[in-house]
């Protein structure tokens, strides 16, 4: 697999049922260039971010910094009320914008902790 098609690949593999072993595996045999934020958008396309919850974690440990990375676990935090609070008020490197924006509708006091975070007024007032 060409590490930077990654992210189509996994989606095509979910829609049509592939095991998620195997997905997995996949994810993490490939290193190399791929976008997270696109790796991220086809499998939340597909309501299937939980697949993702061990590979976000792994790069964590291993010291990752990049936004991306770290929005995803903060969603995935969120949707199964997994000391969303606690996350949002000490994790540096998520983007406050997009994850406030993702809480909005679920839980809009979590938005305010990640707006406030990210001292993104305009966007706490809109």
């Amino acid at each position: 697999v060409n590490p930077s098609r990654l992210p189509v690949v996994i989606g095509g593999l979910l829609d049509v049922d592939c095991s998620e072993d195997v997905i997995k595996n996949l994810i993490l045999v490939v290193r190399g260039q791929f976008s997270t934020d696109e790796l991220v958008a086809e499998v939340e396309k597909r309501n299937r971010l939980k697949l993702l919850l061990p590979w976000l974690e792994a790069r964590i440990h291993e010291g990752c910094e990049e936004p991306a990375t770290h929005n995803a676990l903060a969603k995935k935090y969120i949707d199964t009320n997994n000391n969303p609070e606690r996350f949002l008020r000490e994790n540096p490197y998520y983007d406050s914008r997009v994850v406030g924006k993702y809480c909005e509708k679920r839980d809009p006091h979590l938005a305010c902790v990640a707006y406030e975070r990210g001292q993104c007024d305009l966007e706490l007032i809109n």
